[in-house]
């Protein structure tokens, strides 16, 4: 396979009129998105950007996005998505930490950008699209494109050198830079294309946010096949629509997301049968939202997990008929084939099939560090591996089945609770629209189970109600001993995981240790 600096460029060559990309403005074919990526490389390379700058981009999901990947790549720059929902103190943060010297962002944002431009230390240039505009220094994004009348001669790149940093997100601390190599996105679109069965008639739409891996790999694989893109800022409506009008057949959700396209009361009124699948994860799926989807979505559900470190999907989970989805829930599938998959106990021995202990990864897809973090890099790279915080166990199949993080497991009087089984048990109570199970202070058993719970629309469940339906269905010291509600949807972090750390600290203010 070509690596991935080369795979715009030949799609042009062999694919030139065929349709490429598609947003609220029509569709772009493979020879005009090829103009702009060229011409942004030129306005990047005309204001001194050379091989291993690092070029960051705020907005949603955009075509604008699709380009300054291929530009980045095609110019030898390292491409920084910055999470559209953080705040300027956090944006700063990282433009400062990876020394960005470009700054590509959507009109949107301009305030955001202006609150905190005195304070970037190492961004020189701006470049700016869509309404907005008027910071000193800025740049017009499309005049920049219009403006360029150069070429670039190709940069000699390394498979190791780093292609993107994506930052995670903070919740255990600063902010840490996945450095992800060319040759790492080049083994992830291959993977993908392989466990998905992508082919050229494909439309892969993006509707998981573009700063993330959820499906950044599509950006490569797509035209590696010669298949077509749409890209859209994601409302469940919004969704269907553009499936409606583009023909999209894949795409990818988090399992809130899915679920609120499954309940949106117009969905009888588009036509989204070209949408063949979607690939659900992100975050572990409560078996109540995932039977709901199921029987109100009529397109092939795929389960994958997919860490950043690794370079997006790790394993995917293979069914045949509607009915397996469901009953292979508990099951994120296999590694896919450039992954080596072990199961390890806390003196990084590899545990047998069935034993649960932590995920580690190996194999070509790993990241190179996190950026400019020696130390925090050889905590979780090491013996040739990543290892990932989750728990989890192989079946006979050497299925991976993931049980919880690390970090969120209850010990509860000496017994350990996987937070997932309680959550998808009260998830398949009638009632409840979303749910998170954390453990919080006691005094007599270290940690106690407490559920947060968001109720339907118009139901009205009580603590007790919740208690109760919990009791004979799993052992004891796992229901729930208190039951709190929240009138507001859970916080997330990243695309659609919730924020377990945000709702846990409160209950953990003033304590020297957390249990």
């Amino acid at each position: 396979m070509l690596p991935i600096e080369k795979l715009l460029p030949r799609a042009r060559r062999l694919y030139g009129d065929r349709e490429a990309v598609a947003d609220g403005d029509g569709w772009m074919t493979y020879e005009q998105l090829g103009k702009r990526v060229d011409a942004l490389c030129g306005a990047l390379a005309g204001r001194g950007l050379a091989q291993g700058d690092r070029v960051a981009i705020l907005d949603t999901n955009s075509r604008q996005y699709l380009e300054a990947y291929y530009a980045a790549a095609q110019s030898g720059l390292i491409l920084v998505p910055l999470n559209a929902r953080l705040s300027g103190p956090e944006i700063e943060y990282i433009l400062n930490d990876c020394g960005a010297k470009a700054l590509i962002f959507a009109g949107a944002f301009t305030d955001v950008v202006a609150s905190i431009r005195d304070r970037l230390s190492t961004v020189e240039h701006l470049f700016r699209y869509g309404p907005g505009g008027g910071l000193a220094g800025e740049a017009d994004y499309e005049k920049a494109l219009a403006s360029d009348t150069g070429t670039v001669g190709a940069p000699e790149i390394k498979p190791g050198d780093i292609a993107q940093i994506y930052y995670t997100s903070g919740t255990t601390g600063e902010p840490k830079g996945v450095s992800l190599t060319y040759d790492n996105m080049r083994h992830s679109a291959v993977d993908s294309i392989i466990c998905l069965g992508l082919t050229w008639q494909d439309t892969w739409m993006h509707t998981a946010p573009l700063f993330h891996l959820v499906d950044a790999w599509s950006v490569w694989a797509m035209p590696l096949l010669g298949g077509r893109q749409s890209v859209l800022h994601f409302d469940p409506e919004r969704f269907l629509s553009f499936v409606e009008k583009t023909k999209a057949t894949g795409s990818a959700l988090p399992p809130t997301l899915l679920n609120m396209v499954a309940n949106h009361p117009k969905i009888a009124q588009f036509d989204i049968s070209s949408m063949r699948l979607i690939m659900y994860g992100g975050a572990p799926t409560p078996i109540g939202i995932l039977k709901n989807v199921v029987d109100k979505l009529p397109v092939h559900l795929v389960h994958g997990y997919g860490i950043t470190e690794t370079s997006g999907i790790t394993t995917t989970l293979r069914t045949t008929t509607r009915a397996e989805i469901v009953d292979k829930a508990p099951s994120a599938g296999q590694a896919v084939p450039n992954i080596v998959l072990t199961i390890r106990d806390d003196d990084d021995r590899v545990l047998e099939n069935g034993q649960v202990g932590e995920v580690v990864v190996g194999g070509p897809r790993l990241m190179q560090s996190y950026w400019r973090k020696p130390a925090e890099t050889d905590k979780v790279l090491f013996n040739g591996a990543y290892h990932t915080g989750d728990l989890g166990f192989l079946d006979e199949h050497d299925n991976l089945c993931l049980v919880d993080r690390k970090k969120d497991m209850i010990i509860t009087g000496g017994e350990n609770v996987y937070s997932t089984e309680v959550e998808n048990l009260i998830s398949a109570c009638p009632g409840v629209s979303e749910v998170a199970v954390v453990g919080i202070p006691d005094e007599k058993w270290g940690e106690a189970v407490h559920a947060i719970v968001v109720r339907r629309e118009g139901e009205s469940l009580t603590d007790a109600e919740m208690i109760a339906y919990c009791r004979g269905k799993i052992a004891g010291y796992k229901i729930p001993k208190s039951v709190s509600f929240s009138d507001l949807p859970l916080p997330k972090t990243g695309p659609g995981k919730i924020a377990k750390r945000k709702l846990r600290d409160p209950f953990w203010q003033g304590r020297d240790t957390k249990i």
